[in-house]
C-alpha cells in the first residue's frame, strides 16, 4: 500500500510538471518558428539532430546508474550507493569525453559532406552545431544527478527544475527576437548557457541532500564493467534508435526540401508532449518495478507491470484520440501558420506512439532483471530496419510520410518479439499479458472511437465548439469503455478505495 501512494504521490507531482512544461514548450514552439522561419527552423532540426546521433550515450548511463541505485535501495543496501555513483560520475565523464571528440571529428564531417544546407546560412549551422554539442557534453557530465533524483523518487524537485528549464527556452524565445544578431546563432549559443545552468543547479540540489552524491571520482575496475556491460546493451538499443530518427531525418534532408524537415520536427515536439504524458506515469513506475524485483517479489512486479501498460496507454490514448481527430485545428491554435505535411505527419507520429505505448513498461522488467543483451538486439534490429527500409524506399520515389508506415509496422511485430525473449530470459508470462493486457486494450481503442469518428460527421461549422465537443466526447468515450473492458476486478476495487479514501480526506 505504500508503494501504491507513493506512486500515486509521485505521479501527480510528475503531472503537474508535465502541464506546464507542455504548455510552455508549445508555446516556445511558436515563437522559435515565427522568429527563425521555416528554413533555419527545419536547418536547426537537422543540424542538431546529427548531435543527437551521441546522444544515446547519456540515455544509456543515465539509464544504467538509475538501474543500480535502485536496485541496491530495494535490497537496502545504502553503504554501496556511494561507490556506485562515484563510479557512474566517472563512466560519464568518460562519456562526454568521447562524445565530444565524436561531435568534432566524425559528426563535423557529416554537417559539411551529408546535410543539404543554403551556403549563407552554413556558417549559422556551424553555430549550431558547436553549441549543441557542448549541450550535449554538460548533460552526459551531469547525468548522475538527474539518475540519483529520480531512483529517490524526489519528483517534486525534479519537476520545479524540468519547469524552470521550459521557462528558460520561452525566455530564450522571446529575447532573440530583440536582440540584433543572427537569430540561429544567438538561440544556439543562449540554449546552451541555459541547459549549463540548470545542470549545475541539479548538480548542488543533490550534493547537499543525498550523501552519496557529495562523494569523488571513483575508478573501481568491477564495478565500472557491471555498469558499462549493462549501459553497454541500453547502448546499442538507444544508439540503434537515435541512428533511426536522426538518420531518417538526413535522409529526409538529402531527398526532400528543408519545409519537410520542419514538418518532421513539428510532428516530433507534438509527439513527444503526448508520450510524455505517460513517460510521467513511468518514471514513478520504473523504480518500484526494480526494487520488487530485488527483493524477489515478482508476483508484485507482474500486477505492477500489467496496471502500468494499461494506465500508460489510458493516458495517451484519451489524448491522441482528439489530436488526431482534429489535428488541423490543434496546429493553427499553436502555430497560426501551418507548415505543408505537418497535419500528415503528426497524425502518422502519434499513430506510431500508441502502437509501441507498452513497450516502456515491459522494457523496465529486462532492465530490473539486467538480462538484456537479446532484448537490446531485438529493439536494435528493429530500429535499423526502420532507417534501412525508409532510405531504400526514398531512393526508390516514395513519399516522405513512408517512413511512418514502415515504423508502425515494425513497431507491431517488434512488441511480439520482446515479449518472446522476456518469457525466455525472465519468464514472463506472455499469455496473460496478451489476454489480459494488449487484447483489452485494442479492445477498449475500437469501441472508445465509434463515438468521436461519428461525432466527426455530423459537427457544426464552429471549430472551437468542435473541437471542445471532440475532446469531451473522447474522454468519456475511453474512461467508460476503458473501466468497462481495461480493468479487471481487483485493479476496479484498488481504485475505488483509493478514490473514496482521497474524498474522505
Amino acid at each position: 500500500m505504500g508503494n501504491n501512494k507513493r506512486i500515486a504521490k509521485n505521479t501527480l507531482l510528475l503531472y503537474v510538471r508535465l502541464f506546464f512544461s507542455m504548455i510552455i514548450s508549445l508555446y516556445t514552439s511558436r515563437i522559435v518558428l515565427n522568429v527563425l522561419g521555416i528554413d533555419d527552423f527545419g536547418i536547426y532540426s537537422v543540424v542538431g539532430g546529427v548531435v543527437m546521433l551521441w546522444g544515446f550515450f547519456n540515455l544509456s548511463m543515465l539509464t544504467a546508474t538509475q538501474r543500480f541505485l535502485n536496485y541496491e535501495m530495494g535490497k537496502d543496501n545504502q553503504q554501496r550507493l556511494p561507490d556506485i555513483f562515484s563510479a557512474s560520475l566517472t563512466g560519464h565523464c568518460l562519456m562526454a569525453l568521447i562524445v565530444l571528440v565524436l561531435s568534432e571529428t566524425a559528426g563535423l564531417w557529416m554537417v559539411y559532406h551529408s546535410l543539404v544546407i543554403p551556403p549563407e546560412r552554413f556558417q549559422a549551422a556551424l553555430w549550431v552545431y558547436h553549441f549543441s554539442a557542448f549541450t550535449l557534453v554538460v548533460n552526459i557530465v551531469t547525468s548522475p544527478y538527474n539518475a540519483a533524483i529520480i531512483a529517490h523518487e524526489r519528483m517534486g524537485i525534479y519537476a520545479v527544475l524540468s519547469i524552470t528549464d521550459a521557462v528558460s527556452k520561452l525566455a530564450i524565445a522571446c529575447l532573440i527576437s530583440r536582440i540584433a544578431w543572427d537569430k540561429l546563432q544567438l538561440y544556439a549559443v543562449l540554449l546552451f548557457a541555459a541547459a549549463l545552468t540548470v545542470r549545475l543547479i541539479y548538480a548542488f540540489y543533490c550534493r547537499k541532500n543525498f550523501p552519496e552524491c557529495s562523494g569523488r571520482f571513483l575508478w573501481d575496475a568491477g564495478l565500472l564493467k557491471k555498469i558499462f556491460g549493462f549501459s553497454g546493451w541500453i547502448m546499442l538499443g538507444t544508439s540503434s534508435d537515435a541512428l533511426c530518427s536522426q538518420g531518417v531525418t538526413i535522409a529526409m534532408n538529402q531527398f526532400f526540401a528543408p519545409a519537410y524537415n520542419a514538418a518532421r520536427a513539428l510532428a516530433q515536439q507534438v509527439n513527444i508532449a503526448v508520450y510524455n504524458f505517460a513517460g510521467n506515469f513511468m518514471l514513478a513506475v520504473r523504480p518500484p518495478i526494480v526494487q520488487s524485483y530485488s527483493r524477489n517479489e515478482t508476483g508484485y512486479m507482474y500486477r505492477l507491470v500489467f496496471f502500468a501498460s494499461k494506465i500508460s496507454f489510458y493516458l495517451l490514448f484519451i489524448m491522441i484520440l482528439p489530436i488526431l481527430l482534429q489535428t488541423e485545428y490543434l496546429l493553427y491554435l499553436w502555430l497560426g501558420k501551418i507548415p505543408e505535411h505537418s497535419v500528415l505527419f503528426t497524425q502518422l507520429a502519434l499513430a506510431e506512439t500508441l502502437t509501441t505505448s507498452a513497450y516502456a513498461p515491459v522494457a523496465a522488467v529486462s532492465q530490473a532483471s539486467g538480462k538484456i543483451k537479446y532484448y537490446q538486439l531485438i529493439l536494435s534490429a528493429g530500429f535499423l530496419l526502420t532507417f534501412g527500409l525508409t532510405y531504400l524506399f526514398y531512393y526508390f520515389g516514395f513519399p516522405a510520410e513512408t517512413t511512418y508506415f514502415i515504423a508502425i509496422g515494425i513497431a507491431a511485430i517488434g512488441l511480439f518479439a520482446r515479449l518472446l525473449e522476456l518469457r525466455k530470459t525472465v519468464k514472463f508470462p506472455v499469455r496473460d499479458y496478451l489476454t489480459k493486457v494488449i487484447l483489452r486494450l485494442i479492445t477498449v481503442a475500437g469501441c472508445s472511437a465509434i463515438f468521436p469518428v461519428l461525432y466527426m460527421q455530423i459537427s457544426t461549422n464552429f471549430p472551437l465548439f468542435d473541437f471542445i465537443s471532440t475532446v469531451t466526447i473522447s474522454i468519456l468515450s475511453i474512461s467508460l469503455f476503458f473501466w468497462l473492458f481495461g480493468l479487471n476486478r481487483m485493479e476496479k476495487q484498488l481504485l475505488i478505495k483509493g478514490i473514496k479514501k482521497q474524498m474522505k480526506r
